[in-house]
């Protein structure tokens, strides 16, 4: 008899006998069950060759279920209709709903969804191959995936082998093998046949296999992969930037403050063009930090519907209609009480003030005008010098004049040239704004403000000295200082070697990072698939930088691509 048949029969007759006669129950006594279910049969035989069964049962030592099936069962290459998966007593059933291609090797990895009925003891990452031609295609591709901004690694990224060639199949076409990555971003894809792929990850939001939503993660490789033995490929991946403008929103946030954010950043040809009533006084434009949104703030107290067109350069990007909330309505509302110019501040007197740091100042509304004559920094009986440092001034030191474009004011505690230290260290001072000092676009005023506060102990800082060896010439490079949360604690832009050093630290640990900086924009740029542009190469130092309290640090950093 045919072994085949021989197993299909037998598969039959034990789950004929299961269902008549045996009952699933906790075994009394003994030791404790830690071994996951063991495969005893296979029908068809597991790594069979001219598979034509549309049925695949497999028989197992114990009693099993089902852990979400649908979501763990991979099935390389994908299918378009997916399997009908069942347990009767001990056996797995498989229905196969989908044709199957000639002369492929088929691999089903059920990840965690088998386990034991009693102690829910998991066998992971089981496989089932089989081949619809003559022979177990066994070559493998391996690798590792990482974002190309952070270098951080994410689990269950699609890498994905195509034999058509053509840039437009992420697009379009089902891969002919994938595997999905670990937490630690490595992927295997095993029994590949020998030929010529393309190759592309994908950060899959919806679940299709397809690159079809800007939303999604990408990676590919430069050139098509030939396998011939067992490769490896590292991958990088980015989110591409949508190649047309669009405005994702707009809405009034509040009385004279229209919001716009846009699906990428926008240059300095954007404008707005306002088809009925047009605000007249006080207009200020203001950008987030990458320009993807814009606030535009107005003094009038319009009371008709704006309806307002987006324009960038000469391309009209979108019409809008918003109802602005007038004076009235924030007079009649609870928040009528809490219309007033606000301030917050990078200093206080419960925390030591750092003392290479200027004191920010940021109001809730734009300037229009102030008068910094009243202000006082006192040092017991003595008064010291202020000095003053717009936000947006591009580091030059100006003398007192009004604000058009921001909400941000600095003092700053130090001369222009930096030449002698003003703040002293372990130091306490008293800080007094008088009210009306600043005047927002509204005719609101500051209440008074005072503050005492104390400045911290030059011991307690670090610095470290950073010498950069092995930077290219006529090439870019920003550098990066980042504290445990990537934040950017300093930059710079680098073109040649040099020692970069930086005083007063706080003890924490940091980063250093490096961005080639290819096209010379001053930041990081995201690759493009169909362009073949690969995101801008990132690294970071690999030693440990620990800034400890009145050390000095000296490290050493040669940079290979």
């Amino acid at each position: 008899m045919n072994r085949n048949k021989f197993y299909w029969l037998l598969a039959i007759g034990y789950w004929l006998l299961a269902n008549q006669c045996a009952q699933i129950v906790t075994p009394g006594g003994g030791p404790k069950d830690t071994k996951p279910p063991r495969a005893l049969k296979y029908s068809p035989d597991s790594a069979a060759i001219n598979f034509k069964s549309k049925r695949i049962v497999i028989l197992f030592n114990e009693f099993i279920q089902l852990n979400d099936v649908q979501k763990n069962l991979l099935i390389s290459p994908p299918m378009k209709k997916m399997p009908d998966v069942k347990v009767k007593a001990k056996m797995l059933v498989i229905d196969l709903k989908d044709s199957l291609k000639k002369n492929t090797t088929y691999t089903f990895n059920f990840g965690k969804s088998i386990k034991d009925y009693t102690e829910g003891n998991m066998l992971e990452d089981f496989q089932y191959v089989f081949s619809t031609g003559t022979y177990i295609d066994s070559l493998q591709l391996s690798g590792k995936v990482k974002n190309g901004f952070d270098l951080k690694t994410e689990k269950d990224i699609l890498v994905m082998l195509y034999d058509s060639l053509n840039d437009s199949v992420p697009y379009k076409k089902l891969p002919s093998y994938f595997a999905k990555t670990n937490a630690d971003g490595t992927y295997k894809i095993n029994h590949i046949r020998a030929d010529t792929y393309k190759v592309f990850a994908l950060k899959d939001v919806n679940g299709n296999y397809l690159f079809d939503s800007r939303e999604e993660s990408i990676a590919f490789s430069d050139s098509l992969i030939k396998i011939e033995g067992n490769s490896k490929l590292d991958l990088t991946m980015f989110k591409e930037e949508p190649a047309k403008q669009k405005l994702m929103r707009a809405n009034v946030s509040e009385h004279g403050h229209l919001m716009f954010a846009f699906i990428k950043s926008t240059n300095d040809s954007l404008k707005l063009n306002f088809l009925s009533q047009k605000p007249k006084e006080n207009v200020f434009y203001e950008y987030s930090q990458n320009k993807d949104t814009l606030h535009y703030w107005f003094a009038d107290d319009l009371k008709d519907t704006m309806k307002i067109q987006i324009v960038q350069g000469n391309k009209i990007i979108d019409t809008v209609r918003l109802n602005p909330i007038t004076l009235e309505q924030i007079q009649n509302s609870k928040r009528g009480a809490k219309w007033k110019l606000n301030v917050k501040m990078n200093v206080s007197k419960d925390r030591p003030f750092d003392i290479q740091s200027n004191i920010y100042l940021k109001f809730n509304h734009p300037f229009f005008y102030f008068n910094t004559a009243g202000i006082v920094l006192r040092q017991d009986t003595m008064l010291k010098n202020i000095y003053f440092l717009y936000e947006h001034a591009a580091k030059e030191w100006s003398s007192i004049s009004p604000v058009n474009d921001h909400k941000n004011y600095e003092i700053s505690l130090n001369p222009p040239q930096k030449t002698q230290q003003v703040l002293k260290e372990n130091t306490s001072y008293h800080l007094f704004i008088p009210p009306g000092t600043f005047t927002d676009i509204f005719g609101l005023k500051n209440d008074t403000i005072k503050i005492d506060f104390k400045t911290q102990e030059e011991k307690f800082y670090g610095t470290l000295k950073l010498n950069l060896k092995g930077i290219k010439s006529n090439s870019k490079y920003i550098l990066q200082l980042l504290d445990e949360n990537e934040n950017v604690i300093k930059q710079d832009l680098i073109s040649e070697p040099q020692t970069v050093n930086y005083s007063y630290l706080n003890p924490q640990k940091y980063k250093l990072k490096i961005i080639y900086d290819a096209n010379g924009d001053g930041k990081w740029t995201s690759g493009n698939h169909l362009t073949h542009r690969q995101p801008e190469k990132v690294i970071y130092f690999s030693g440990d930088i620990n800034i400890r309290s009145n050390w000095d640090m000296e490290l050493d950093w040669k940079i290979t691509e």
